[in-house]
């Protein structure tokens, strides 16, 4: 599918050029978005998080694990990657393509390898561009040639946004640079739809295995990627725990960061409701992001890291109906967490000297290292 686009593109500009119509040029950078743009998370840093337990809007605080019950395990991982790229211009207007990939994995529990968890993956590739602003016999030419893949590939639609979106009067005057802005934010969002789409069906499939609830599926990155009417419904994600390495936004201000640096391994904060910069007055029944949060140190600081925040993961999940009974029951979940970190670190530092797991790590990426190596989870009692 990815050779078909791009050589479909090559073919469409070779036969326009022949016949003297030099309006679409081709000139790809061979370096992606993806090297050199920020983390995608809310802005702002406001007081933003809203405590949880042992009751909303009591103060923020650190507290030990409960002694785990073992009553929950982590039966499989999530993650996804994506990669965007510019390839040329249609009358000036950007042409933008963007690939993702997800997939659901698991680890075999004979042999300690890991493998995809009945076949659960995604893969896209799509161009992006304006294509609202092409003429209707351009944009057929496009079609007919399986090249527009309908209104997520235009960038002129707008149903996605949240907030302010610009009006078509005023998409006839944007330049070059706001329309690779929204590309990036395009390129994004079908990332999170892929990860979304395959880690709902992982932990649909982990449910009909497990009717009691206690198979749970560990996503890389925030909940708040997911539909806002999955996160307001939250049955839907039930038994998806997500994990955030990076923290961008700092929830409760530089007070609750430095009391975040004082968390010992195995420890955590109060769970708390993440809100962004728009609804930091919404109390958990208003907000349309029904999640919960809290933070969990799995290593030591990096004393050489500008990241106060270093060691420490944020966990999210869907506020169902008994969350309070779940956060210290999930039994791996700082184990796996520990070892995604510590291994990812170590194989980019080149501590690692394994040579298949080195070789595993090129070919499949932080996907499927957890789930390469046989390890003994790490208790926190």
């Amino acid at each position: 599918m990815v050779d078909d686009i791009l050589l479909g593109l090559r073919a469409l500009a070779s036969v326009r050029q022949a016949k003297g119509d030099g309006t679409l040029i081709l000139s790809p950078d061979p370096l992606s978005f993806e090297l050199t743009e920020a983390s995608n998370e809310f802005d702002g840093n406001a007081i933003q998080g809203l405590v949880l337990e042992p009751r909303e809007d009591a103060p923020f605080a650190l507290r030990s694990l409960a002694r785990r019950k073992h009553t929950a395990r982590i039966e499989a991982f999530c993650d996804g990657t994506r990669s965007t790229y510019f390839v040329g211009y249609e009358n000036d207007l950007p042409i933008i393509y963007t690939r993702n990939a997800s997939v659901v994995r698991t680890r075999d529990k004979a042999s300690g390898y890991h493998t995809n968890l009945y076949g659960i993956q995604r893969h896209q590739a799509i161009l992006l561009a304006p294509f609202g602003q092409f003429p209707a016999s351009l944009c057929q030419a496009y079609e007919r040639l399986k090249l527009y893949h309908g209104s997520l590939a235009d960038l002129c639609w707008t149903g996605l946004e949240e907030g302010y979106s610009p009006k078509p009067s005023e998409m006839e005057t944007m330049g070059n640079q706001a329309w690779l802005r929204r590309a990036r934010r395009r390129a994004r969002h079908l990332l999170d739809l892929s990860e979304q789409i395959t880690s709902i069906t992982g932990a649909r499939v982990l449910r009909e295995q497990n009717p009691k609830g206690r198979s749970w599926l560990l996503k890389d990155g925030s909940l708040s990627q997911f539909k806002r009417e999955y996160l307001h419904q939250a049955e839907p994600l039930r038994n998806i725990v997500s994990c955030v390495k990076t923290h961008p936004v700092s929830y409760f201000g530089l007070e609750g960061e430095r009391q975040l640096r004082q968390l010992e391994i195995g420890e955590r904060s109060v769970a708390f409701l993440p809100r962004p910069t728009s609804q930091k007055r919404y109390s958990l029944g208003e907000t349309d992001r029904q999640m919960v949060s809290w933070y969990l140190r799995v290593r030591q600081s990096n004393q050489h890291d500008a990241n106060h925040m270093s060691g420490i993961v944020r966990l999210d999940i869907a506020a169902i109906n008994d969350w309070q009974d779940w956060i210290d029951r999930l039994k791996k979940m700082a184990s796996i967490a520990l070892l995604y970190v510590l291994i990812l670190v170590q194989i980019f530092q080149g501590r690692v000297k394994h040579a298949n797991l080195r070789l595993a790590f090129k070919r499949s990426g932080p996907i499927s290292v957890c789930f390469l190596i046989k390890h003994r989870p790490v208790q926190l009692h």
